[in-house]
């Protein structure tokens, strides 16, 4: 990671960012962006954003966030205007939580891919965002990616393919080697089916991660392996297995318990959702929203599992894979200005370069941000979903007429 404020790399970026952007963005309406994150990977998207976002609302720039982001933010145009008089059209930012305003359109960047970014817009509902965002974002699946899923299958397998690299088991003989080395390993009984924790943040789902903890404890007719350390109860409870190969605790895994976003079902291993996913309401997974939910998808989960079925059905795999492909790939913006968070310790490099070199006129970036904002979506887009006939010509790769 770079620290936003890390030296000459730093000194150079500012230098380079002065005069690609040159005048600073104007209006009686102002935009505001928060930049607390020390990751200078989190502050450049979220500034990005929130300045093609005053293009798009014909706003002034405000940042609210830590000396050195401010730093950062005066050369992409930002004025020192901390109390603006007129409440803002939108607040961008790298993160939300309970307190995040509902009153706003409130976008949310994430730090991710090359750019990636979820909004809400006042009037969507009046939970708070974690809990409405997924039902928009349910909706525009439904809307745009379901019905297309023939044009986009073929990339939702090539995405699926990239993203199983960590995992290399490639038929059911190996799975079932290394589930039983595994077990051996752990002291776990093979004959039992396997149910993994995973995901957890501490301090959130509590509620839900104290009733899995406890069902877990009470019952003994599965093995439970937790990545949190918890006090094992019983003889089939494992906990920090977190230094297992991706290879082996997937292997292992019957049923994952997630309380965040997971890929697993497009690779058949269902999943419980038990916290926050903005595609926790796009069919892939089974939704836990209370204790008693979570304590009944837990015993259909053991009790079906058992038997050697499933609780995974294909249309959930099928749903997981095409969720898989529009966060990897439909809803991750290409942009030449930003670098994918994967350049690492070369990202401020790589973003010196770009913004020497790259013109802004007609950069994806700003188009996906505008029509985001124009039609009040719930994420940034890389295609214009209202046009299937255009988004089966991108999807559809060139063929030899030879």
């Amino acid at each position: 990671m770079h620290r936003v404020g890390d030296g000459g790399q730093l000194d150079r970026l500012l230098r380079v960012a002065r005069t690609y952007w040159g005048d600073s963005p104007s209006g009686e309406r102002c935009v505001v962006a928060e930049v607390f994150d020390q990751d200078l990977r989190a502050v450049v998207r979220t500034l990005m954003v929130a300045r093609a976002l005053c293009g798009a609302a014909a706003a002034r720039l405000v940042v609210l966030g830590d000396p050195e982001a401010r730093q950062l933010a005066e050369v992409f145009g930002a004025v020192d205007d901390h109390q603006p008089e007129t409440p803002p059209v939108a607040l961008v930012t790298g993160r939300v939580d309970g307190g995040t305003p509902r009153d706003i359109p409130v976008v949310h960047v994430h730090g991710t891919g090359t750019l990636q970014a979820y909004a809400l817009f006042p009037g969507d509902g009046p939970r708070s965002f974690e809990d409405e965002l997924p039902v928009r974002v349910a909706a525009f699946f439904e809307q745009y990616v379901w019905p297309n899923r023939e044009v986009i299958r073929a990339s939702a397998e090539r995405v699926a393919w990239r993203a199983k690299s960590g995992y290399q088991v490639r038929t059911d003989t190996d799975r079932r080697q290394l589930r039983a080395y595994g077990c051996a390993r752990l002291g776990l009984d093979p004959a039992l089916p396997t149910i993994t924790v995973t995901a957890h943040v501490p301090g959130r789902d509590t509620e839900l991660f104290g009733t899995t903890a406890r069902f877990a404890a009470a019952e003994e007719s599965a093995n439970w392996l937790f990545v949190d350390p918890v006090a094992p109860e019983h003889r089939h409870m494992r906990s920090g297995v977190g230094g297992l190969s991706t290879n082996i605790l997937w292997s292992l895994t019957d049923v994952a318990v997630s309380f965040g976003d997971s890929d697993l079902p497009a690779f058949g291993i269902p999943v419980i959702q038990a916290g926050f996913s903005e595609g926790a309401r796009c069919g892939a997974t089974h939704l836990a929203a209370t204790a008693s939910d979570q304590v009944r998808l837990l015993e259909e989960a053991v009790a079906t599992h058992a038997k050697g079925e499933t609780i995974l059905g294909p249309e959930q795999r099928e749903r997981a894979r095409l969720w898989l492909w529009m966060r990897r790939c439909g809803a991750d913006v290409p942009t030449q200005l930003l670098p994918h968070s994967a350049h690492g310790p070369d990202y401020p490099r790589v973003l010196a370069v770009n913004l020497r070199y790259v013109e802004r006129d007609g950069d994806p970036l700003f188009s996906a941000v505008h029509r985001m904002w124009e039609r009040r979506e719930p994420l940034l887009t890389r295609f214009d979903f209202r046009h299937p006939a255009g988004l089966s010509t991108t999807l559809t790769p060139a063929r030899s007429i030879r």
